[in-house]
């Protein structure tokens, strides 16, 4: 190696300690570190709550936010299969989730839907109660009669003779489809949802009546394989909501709810 060229390399080397040294000190320790990956399982999208392949959307910029010190890969899947991925071993997180036995981590409530049942206004139809969907077509997500109500739980559980006139659609644009393609069906499906569908399909949504006959909202939580992580989760939710900007990202995507998780949550024990 000649002289000047061993000259050139011990310069780049003390260049690049430098560097390093220089975003310790301006970013902190972590900035060299990696972030540890995470993998979340995620629903299919449904928008506006998971949009463009869980790029965007508000459940995914609130995962983000509140996993901010790691790595998020979302993992997509029907609804349906959401519940169990972290038991499973298919996901560290499930978020989408409602509390059970189960064995694994369960945050704060972090999300909230506002369900409704939904007929085409040319029907004129009259439900006023959850009783009153009987006899027709319902169209719902995959184990929706387990998280709204005992009254909508015992119409539609599969002992129900009810049970043949309801059909849970893994992807929610197809649920929409089918509603407006069909006569004497109902959608049961967040109000949100429905509208941008709706809108995305061609579809007007004022042709359409919403039947409020389910609780307000309906709130899940997120499942995790390690208590840490989720600890972690509960705080940075907190955070978000203490700073407004859980409000924020509600507005942002055009979501409006009469209480939301910063209102009704409570801290976990």
């Amino acid at each position: 190696m000649s002289a000047s060229l061993f000259v050139s390399f011990r310069k780049a080397r003390c260049f690049i300690k430098l560097l390093a040294i220089s975003i310790s000190i301006v970013f902190g320790p972590q900035s060299l570190a990696a972030k540890p990956p995470l993998s979340v399982a995620i629903s299919v999208d449904m928008p506006p709550y998971v949009i463009n392949q869980a790029i965007s959307g508000l459940q995914v910029d609130i995962i983000k936010l509140a996993l901010d010190d790691y790595d998020v890969r979302f993992v997509q899947m029907p609804f349906g299969e959401i519940q169990t991925a972290v038991q499973k071993g298919i996901a560290d997180v499930g978020v989408g989730v409602l509390e059970d036995d189960s064995g694994v981590f369960y945050s704060d409530h972090f999300i909230t839907f506002a369900n409704v049942a939904v007929s085409k206004k040319a029907s004129s139809k009259k439900i006023e109660q959850v009783a009153d969907l009987k006899d027709h077509l319902v169209l719902t997500w995959q184990n929706a009669y387990l998280e709204l109500g005992d009254a909508f739980e015992q119409l539609y559980s599969p002992q129900s003779p009810e049970r043949e006139n309801y059909i849970e659609v893994a992807d929610q644009a197809d649920q929409v489809r089918i509603f407006w393609q069909g006569n004497n069906r109902i959608a049961v499906i967040d109000r949100s949802i429905f509208i941008y569908f709706t809108k995305a399909l061609g579809y007007v949504a004022d042709d359409a009546t919403f039947h409020y006959v389910f609780p307000s909202v309906t709130s899940f939580q997120a499942s995790f394989k390690e208590a840490k992580v989720r600890d972690s989760f509960n705080q940075a939710l907190g955070k978000l909501c203490q700073s407004g900007e859980y409000n924020k990202l509600l507005s942002r995507y055009e979501v409006k709810l009469k209480s939301t998780v910063c209102e009704n949550n409570r801290p976990s024990e």
